[in-house]
């Protein structure tokens, strides 16, 4: 029951409660980096052992005290190396993160989804950079066609959990299908939709290629693939969205992280709520 708590964590971070598809997630992290795969559950370990510390035991069951603790151990090895700092900071910061979701769904109706972790990841890289802290090295351009669709749509998948490798990424969508099929369908959809969008667009190559511009199109779809039952207007202009609100942070020169998702799942709600209210009171 325990270890189904923590792979449901793990498939939270695609909006998913399955264990299935949380075991193959966490299987496609391993597949590019234990040490990513080790700080994933460790993540998900102390997020929801601090929630079960305070009772809440249906939340965890449904894996929601999981997935930002997750993401937050993976945002840790994604700005620090390896070492004795980033292993000492994982559980602290997934718990921080935990913390605030648990708080955030106390007070509010509004999901918090992955807000939680960007704010923690986004504080940690701020420490890193203010003390100079070195950080985890960049790794070189590959030079890849254009027309290696096939290679970034799986990527815009697996880049939700800082994953490039294609058959990493690849692994991630046969995890959504062990979880909803109709989830990984809306997942590659998503990503192939942002791909071509941002090669039309002119938007630098480089980025598309590695999945980056269909990451938070991914989670967007997903969040509101139920907004209106059959009616896939939202999730279609929430993807564009996410892909201009991507597109701007890069411009800035400012980590995204998930916040394109957030910003464009927010608004698209709340549009959504605003035209259901007129449509009642015409």
């Amino acid at each position: 029951m325990f270890m189904r708590m923590l792979l449901r964590g793990i498939s939270q971070i695609y909006l998913l409660s399955s264990g299935w598809a949380g075991a193959l997630l966490l299987g496609a992290v391993a597949w590019q980096s234990w040490s990513l795969a080790g700080a994933c559950l460790l993540g998900a370990l102390a997020g929801t052992l601090w929630a079960l510390s305070i009772g809440d035991i249906a939340g965890s069951r449904a894996g929601l005290n999981g997935y930002n603790g997750a993401l937050a151990g993976l945002g840790v090895m994604a700005v620090l190396p390896p070492g004795w700092l980033a292993w000492s900071l994982v559980a602290p910061l997934a718990v921080l993160a935990t913390w605030m979701a648990h708080a955030w769904r106390c007070r509010s109706a509004v999901p918090p989804y992955t807000a939680p972790f960007v704010l923690v990841t986004w504080l940690l890289m701020a420490v890193a950079a203010g003390l100079g802290l070195p950080g985890v090295a960049t790794a070189a351009a590959v030079e890849v066609p254009w027309n290696s669709a096939v290679l970034s749509l799986v990527r815009g998948v697996g880049q939700v959990m800082f994953l490039d490798d294609p058959w990493a990424g690849a692994l991630c969508v046969l995890g959504l299908a062990l979880g909803a099929p109709v989830a990984a369908l809306s997942a590659a959809l998503a990503s192939g939709l942002c791909f071509l969008a941002a090669g039309l667009a002119g938007f630098p190559a480089d980025a598309a290629l590695l999945g980056l511009y269909g990451f938070n199109a991914v989670l967007t779809a997903e969040a509101l693939r139920t907004v209106r039952a059959g009616h896939w207007l939202w999730p279609c202009l929430g993807v564009l969205l996410s892909l201009g609100l991507m597109r701007g942070f890069q411009w800035l020169e400012l980590p995204s992280l998930t916040a394109p998702f957030l910003l464009a799942t927010w608004a698209a709600r709340w549009a959504a709520q605003e035209c259901r209210r007129q449509a009642r009171t015409a």
